[in-house]
This record gives C-alpha cells, structure tokens and sequence, in this order.
C-alpha cells in the first residue's frame, strides 16, 4: 500500500503546475476619432460641414486669386463694351430707353427658346412663361415712356430734323448769292461754318 502510495505522489509530481497568463499593462496611449471622414465615392461624409462659397468661412485659394487676376481685363473690357453701359454714359435719354428695351426683348425671346426646350422634355413651362409675360410687360411700360419723353424732346439728331436743317442752310445760301459778291460770299460761309460747329451739341443743352 505504501510502494502503491509513493508512486502517486511520484506521478503527481511529474504533472507541471498550470500557466496563468499574465494580466495585460496599460500602455497609456490615447486615441482620438477622426475629425473628418473621407465621404465615399459618389456619397458625402456622414457628420462633415461643408460651406457655402463665398461665405466668411471660405477664402479663396491661390490658384482662384491668379485666375481673377486674368480675367480683371477681360471682363472690365466686356462690361465698358455693354450696350445698356454704352447708352447710359451717354445724355439721351430716348437712346437708353431703347437699348434697355432691345435687351428686355433678348431676353424676352431666350425665354422662348427655353419654354421650346421645357416642352420637348416635359418639364413644367408655366414658370418660364410667367417670365416671358413679365418681360413683355416692360417692354410695352418702356415704350410708353419713350413716348412721353418723345414728345417733349427735340431730337437734333433725327432724319426729319437734319432734313429741316438741310432746307435751311440752303435758303441761306440762296439768299447770299443773290445779295453779296463772291468774296463776300465766301468769308459769310466760312463764318457761318465756323459758328455752327458743334450745333447739334448747343441746341440739345437749349432745349434739355
């Protein structure tokens, strides 16, 4: 029983005492989130800002800064060359009504062409035809205008006036050939071309 015993003790001897893993140390490492994912293909960041352009929160990026700086001269020359531009730097106000009347119309019939092209895809035209009748309606204010400052405006410039002028000068001069001789004549013709330099001019300022 003994020889029986010693040998158990023997056999429980050779049996290794199980490993206890050991605990795992803290490291003392901080993760932070991303502050800013990337968006997908074709989606949009989930919880990301984005700005409109142009507000105070946008600036414009050097490549954006060279590209104005291009186009500074361009559009300065496209803007003085503007037709409504042209005619308000001038003093007649029958030609700058006109003018605005004429790019009312432009746009008038680009609104057409728009409706035309609603049409084909099936969209709505009753918005574009809202714009259209609404440029009309300028169009026929404008010309109402123009008609009520025509009728109280001298036009010096105008076919009929420069005929009248035409008629006057040459019964000027119908009376001079038949009341001076020649050489009296000529210094009453280059006087009266010199007085009348720039008529047009003066009698606008008389009659403005």
């Amino acid at each position: 029983m003994k020889a029986l015993d010693s040998e158990l003790n023997d056999l429980f001897e050779q049996i290794p005492e199980p490993v206890v893993p050991a605990a795992p140390q803290p490291k003392h490492q901080v993760h932070f989130l991303p502050t800013k994912t990337v968006a997908p293909a074709g989606g949009r960041a989930a919880g990301g800002r984005t700005r409109q352009a142009g507000s105070r929160f946008h600036k414009p990026t050097a490549e954006d800064l060279e590209q104005y700086e291009a186009t500074v001269e361009e559009r300065e020359l496209f803007i003085a060359n503007d037709p409504v531009v042209r005619s308000a730097a001038g003093r007649d106000p029958v030609t700058l009504l006109g003018t605005l009347k004429a790019e009312v119309a432009r746009e008038a019939a680009a609104l057409v062409y728009q409706r035309i092209e609603n049409e084909k895809m099936g969209k709505d035209i009753s918005q574009v035809s809202g714009r259209r009748i609404d440029a009309l309606k300028k169009i026929a204010d404008i010309e109402m205008e123009m008609r009520k400052i025509g009728f109280d405006q001298l036009d010096v410039h105008s076919e009929k006036f420069q005929r009248v002028f035409k008629l006057w000068i040459e019964t000027i001069r119908s009376v001079a050939e038949h009341t001076l001789n020649p050489e009296q004549l000529d210094l009453f013709f280059n006087r009266l071309s010199t007085e009348m330099e720039g008529w047009e001019e003066k009698a606008e300022d008389l009659v403005r």
